[in-house]
C-alpha cells in the first residue's frame, strides 16, 4: 500500500502505519483505506483553508523528507505573522488517525456504542465513516458545516481577541453541536459523539481534538485523573489551554483559581498511550518526584511500570510512566498533595501485595524534589551463557563480523494504559527515544541453542561477547553445521535498543588475514529509495576490484543481473533503471539488491514505486 501511494503522501501514510500498533494492524477492525483517505483529506482540506498551508521539506524522491503545516495568526498587537509547526507535533497531533483510546475505524454513526467493547459500531463504507471526513461535512443539529465556517477564516488564532480566527469558529461550532449532559452511553468514537450531540468532559475532549485536527490544527487531550477532568490544548507557537464547553481559552490556572482544583499530575495524552506531565502549566505550585527501581542485587530495572497515586484518602490513580535504562522515572506533580507509588515488572512488584502502594511525601511543597528508590525482592532475570570451547574453526574459509556496530540510543518501552484494541487481549506498546548509547550482547549458537535462548534466556554458545557499547568483532565459522549469529538485548527488562553498523559474511584465507574486514567493499548509499525511474548505488572500495549486482523480487526471483565490472579504489556509482533483463519496467514492490565483490557481498532493500 505504501509503495503505491503517490508523491508527498508517502511519508505521512508511512508514519501512520509505523506507529499504529501491531495489535490494531492485525485486528479485524483495521482497514488500510483509512490511512490513504486520512492523508488525502489533509491535503485536500489544506487547499481550501486560507489560514494554513502544507510545507514540504526536502524531496519526496529522496529518503530524507517530511511535511508540516504553516499558519497565519495575529499576535497580541494584531500583527499578522506566519508560524511553522514542528514536525513531530504535526505528525502526532494532525496526521495520526487516532485521538486517544478509540480504535481507528470507519464508524456507523447511528449505532449506539457499547460501553464495554466500543467496537459494535465499526462498519466499513458506505455505512461507516472516518471522523475527519465526517466532521468536515457534518450538517446535523441545525449548525452550519465545519467546512463552510473554516473556509472563511483567515487566521488560526488571534491573540488580540479580534474575530475571524479558526479557534473561535471551532469553539462556536462545537457548542452548537453539543450539550453538556450524558446518559448511559459514553462513546469513545468521535463520529458517534458528534452524531449523539451531547456528553461530558471526556466526550468533549475527544470531539474537540477531532474537530481541530480536521481543521489541520494540532490538538491533544489533557487529563487530571485524580481530579476527574479532561480538556484540550492546541499548538500555536506553544501549547494553549482550551476548553470550548466553558469558553476557556489560554487560561490554564482557571481550574486551580476558579474551580479550587488541587492537581496531582496533569498530563498530555499521545495517541499511542504515552503520558507526558504538563502540571507546570496548570498549577502555581509544583514538585518533582523521582523514583528509581532496582532489583534485589541493586541493578537498575528498565521498562518497569511506575504508577503514581494521590492519597484521597485512599490511593487514587494519578499517572504512570516506564523506567529508563537507569531505572528512573520522573513526575511533575502539584503541591499540597500526599503521594503514593507502585512498581510492576514481569518478575516482581513493589510493594508485594497486589494493588498496594508505598507512601511517598505526605504534603508536597512547591519547588521541592523528592527522590526515592524502590528495591524489588527478586533479581532481574539475566541470561546464562556457557561458551563451548570444544568446537574450533579448523578451515580458513568463511568468517562473520560486526563492523563498528553501536547503539546511538534506546527506546523506553511501555504499555498503553487504555486503548480499546486491548479488548482483544494484549495492550499495545508506546516508545520514547533516549539519545544515550545502550549496551548489547553478541553470540553465535547452533540451531537448538538458538531456540533455547529465545525461550529460556540461556544457552550454550560457540562465541559470546557480554554486553558492550560496540566495536569490531569477528570470528571464523566452523564447518559441518549451521550457526546462528545473534545480537542480544535480554540483559534488559524491556527497553528496545537502536543499532547502527553492519554485519558481514566474508570469504577469506590465511593469505588475506592482513585485509581489514569490511575495507574491501561498502555500500554507502542507495538513492533515491523509494525509486520511480532509476536509482544509483554508491560504493566505496578499499582497493580496485570487480563488482556486480543482482536484483531479486520479494519472491526471491532474480529480475536483473548487472555483470561484474572493475571499479577503482574509492567511491563509484552504479545505476539501475528499474527494468528487468528484457528492459521491461519491473512492477511496484520491495526488491533486494545484492552487491557482490571479489571477497564479500552486501544486500540492501529497495522499494520501487509504480
Amino acid at each position: 500500500m505504501i509503495a503505491n501511494v503517490e508523491g508527498w503522501y508517502i511519508d505521512e501514510v508511512a508514519f501512520c502505519v509505523a506507529y499504529a500498533s501491531p495489535e490494531y494492524l492485525n485486528s479485524p477492525y483495521s482497514n488500510p483505506q483509512i490511512f490513504i483517505e486520512n492523508v488525502q483529506n489533509i491535503h485536500a482540506y489544506a487547499s481550501q483553508l486560507p489560514y494554513v498551508e502544507i510545507h514540504n521539506e526536502g524531496s519526496h524522491l529522496t529518503p530524507d523528507y517530511w511535511s508540516t503545516v504553516k499558519y497565519w495568526r495575529k499576535d497580541a498587537n494584531g500583527q499578522l505573522e506566519q508560524i511553522m509547526v514542528p514536525r513531530d507535533i504535526y505528525y502526532w497531533n494532525v496526521v495520526f488517525p487516532k485521538i486517544t483510546d478509540e480504535i481507528s475505524a470507519y464508524i456507523d454513526p447511528d449505532v449506539v456504542e457499547s460501553n464495554t467493547t466500543h467496537t459494535n459500531n465499526i462498519a466499513n463504507p458506505p455505512t461507516g465513516y472516518f471522523w475527519r471526513s465526517y466532521f468536515w461535512e457534518f450538517a446535523g443539529h441545525g449548525a452550519p458545516t465545519l467546512m463552510s465556517l473554516l473556509t472563511s477564516c483567515q487566521t488560526l488564532y488571534n491573540r488580540d481577541n479580534s474575530p475571524g480566527d479558526a479557534i473561535s469558529a471551532i469553539t462556536s461550532w462545537i457548542n452548537q453541536n453539543m450539550d453538556f449532559t450524558s446518559n448511559n452511553e459514553r462513546p469513545h468514537q468521535p463520529v458517534r459523539i458528534l452524531t449523539k450531540g451531547f456528553g461530558r468532559c471526556g466526550e468533549y475532549a475527544d470531539l474537540t481534538s477531532a474537530t481541530a485536527r480536521t481543521a489541520l490544527i494540532p490538538c491533544t487531550n489533557v487529563s487530571s485523573i485524580s481530579e476527574d477532568h479532561t480538556w484540550n490544548e492546541f499548538w500555536e507557537s506553544d501549547w494553549v489551554a482550551w476548553e470550548p464547553v466553558n469558553g476557556y481559552l489560554n487560561n490554564p490556572l482557571v481550574y486551580e483559581d476558579g474551580w479550587g482544583k488541587v492537581f496531582g499530575c496533569v498530563f498530555q495524552e499521545r495517541a499511542d498511550g504515552l503520558f507526558t506531565p504538563v502540571t507546570q502549566r496548570y498549577s502555581s505550585g509544583i514538585s518533582t518526584i523521582n523514583i528509581q527501581v532496582v532489583d534485589a542485587s541493586g541493578l537498575p530495572v528498565d521498562a518497569a511500570r511506575v504508577v503514581l497515586a494521590i492519597n484521597n484518602p485512599s490511593a487514587v490513580y494519578d499517572c504512570e510512566a516506564y523506567t529508563d535504562n537507569n531505572g528512573m522515572v520522573s513526575f511533575v506533580a502539584g503541591d499540597n498533595r500526599s503521594y503514593l507509588a507502585r512498581v510492576e515488572t514481569s518478575f516482581g512488584a513493589y510493594p508485594l501485595p497486589a494493588g498496594s502502594y508505598a507512601q511517598l511525601t505526605t504534603n508536597s511543597a512547591h519547588g521541592a524534589t523528592y527522590n526515592y528508590q524502590f528495591e524489588l525482592a527478586t533479581a532481574l532475570p539475566l541470561p546464562v551463557i556457557t561458551v563451548n570451547t570444544d568446537i574450533v574453526d579448523t578451515v580458513d574459509d568463511y568468517r562473520f563480523y560486526l563492523n563498528s556496530v553501536s547503539s546511538p540510543g534506546y527506546l523506553i518501552t511501555g504499555r498503553s494504559a487504555w486503548d480499546d484494541i486491548d479488548g482483544l487481549g494484549t495492550k499495545p506498546q508506546h516508545y520514547v527515544m533516549v539519545n544515550q548509547p545502550a549496551t548489547f550482547a553478541f553470540m553465535v549458537t547452533d540451531a537448538d541453542n538458538q531456540i533455547m535462548m529465545q525461550y529460556d534466556n540461556n544457552c550454550m554458545a560457540l562465541y559470546y561477547q557480554s554486553p558492550f557499547e560496540g566495536t569490531v568483532t569477528n570470528f571464523g565459522i566452523p564447518i559441518g553445521q549451521d550457526w546462528y549469529a545473534m545480537i542480544d538485548n535480554s540483559h534488559r527488562h524491556g527497553n528496545a535498543i537502536i543499532l547502527q553498523g553492519s554485519a558481514n559474511l566474508q570469504y577469506y584465507n590465511s593469505n588475506e588475514d592482513s585485509v581489514v574486514p569490511g575495507a574491501q567493499l561498502r555500500v554507502v548509499n542507495l538513492s533515491p529509495n523509494p525509486v520511480k525511474e532509476e536509482t544509483k548505488l554508491l560504493l566505496e572500495l578499499g582497493a580496485s576490484e570487480e563488482v556486480g549486482i543482482k536484483i531479486f523480487n520479494a519472491r526471491g526471483q532474480m529480475v536483473r543481473n548487472i555483470p561484474k565490472l572493475r571499479y577503482p579504489q574509492g567511491q563509484s556509482a552504479i545505476t539501475w533503471d528499474a527494468c528487468d533483463a528484457s528492459g521491461t519496467r519491473v512492477s511496484a514492490g520491495v526488491y533486494m539488491v545484492m552487491v557482490q565483490g571479489s571477497g564479500s557481498s552486501q544486500i540492501r532493500k529497495l522499494v520501487v514505486l509504480k
